[in-house]
């Protein structure tokens, strides 16, 4: 699974569907309990994400969402910086039978996400 996130202290994340024409797979603001549980979210967030996926290349779950966002990476950047946004790339990866996907990112995403400024985080899971 693939996501792209986007985070910050105050903003509407009913402005970013809004400014890019996309609807995300959730949103959550700032102070909001989580679940059940005595937790409440230290920050907003608008999500978009892929299912999970069997694949052996991260790549072909993250240029999914490259295809969604890049005809708006010029309003992604001003929201970031008018609202003081972070970007994140986040991948969740389950391995099964010993069997991982290959873990490289390729240099469309890379030059992508140095122009939003956006990091990437890998986690594992075997299974």
């Amino acid at each position: 699974m693939a996501e792209f996130i986007i985070t910050g202290d105050h903003f509407e994340p009913k402005l970013i569907t809004e400014q890019i024409g996309i609807e995300p797979s959730g949103t959550y603001i700032k102070g909001e309990k989580v679940d059940d549980r005595d937790l409440y979210r230290k920050e907003t967030c608008w999500f978009l994400e892929t299912d999970y996926q069997e694949s052996f290349d991260v790549n072909q779950q993250l240029n999914y969402l490259l295809n969604l966002l890049e005809p708006n990476i010029e309003k992604l950047k001003t929201l970031r910086i008018k609202h003081n946004l972070n970007f994140l790339f986040s991948f969740s990866i389950r391995v099964m039978n010993n069997e991982s996907p290959a873990i490289s990112i390729e240099q469309k995403a890379i030059s992508i996400a140095y122009d939003l400024k956006a990091e990437f985080d890998f986690d594992l899971y075997i299974l």
